[in-house]
């Protein structure tokens, strides 16, 4: 029992550390974007739009966590580069970030890297490209129903 309780918990502390590195890498990519002033630039060229700011909320987070396979890490960044300048596309900061969680939570299901994903497939003893070309109809589906509230609400 020792010996598989230290495997269980060093094994969980991997999985942490894995979560956690892509959650910083993410945000170090941000800061990165708004170093170089492409956030500012998408900013610029959006205000204004309110449909244009639900767009980008909805497929920018839902794009980032398919490619990546983290849904927080994706809805982070979003929301720390973007959702604190809400205000100047007529949103509430807490309405926008709830759309870039939400398509970013909704990415992550049909991405074929998501920890999740590569984890139930391996129990199901499937490719987790399966799980994921599974999962892509339902998933687009929300997130372009995401995008149509976001158009008008």
């Amino acid at each position: 029992p020792t010996d598989i309780t230290k495997a269980f918990f060093q094994g969980m502390g991997d999985a942490y550390g894995s979560t956690l590195g892509i959650i910083i890498s993410a945000g170090v990519f941000t800061a990165g974007l708004t170093q170089i002033g492409l956030i500012k630039a998408l900013l610029a060229s959006i205000t204004g739009a309110k449909g244009a700011i639900g767009f980008v909320a909805t497929i920018g987070p839902a794009a980032m966590a398919i490619l990546t396979g983290s849904g927080d890490a994706s809805a982070i960044a979003f929301n720390e580069a973007v959702t604190p300048h809400a205000d100047a596309f007529g949103w509430l900061s807490q309405n926008l970030g709830t759309v870039a969680a939400t398509a970013a939570a909704l990415g992550r299901s049909m991405s074929p890297v998501a920890a999740a994903t590569i984890v139930g497939a391996g129990i199901a003893g499937v490719n987790p490209i399966e799980v994921a070309k599974r999962n892509a109809i339902p998933m687009t589906l929300a997130i372009i129903a995401a995008l149509v509230y976001t158009l008008f609400f």
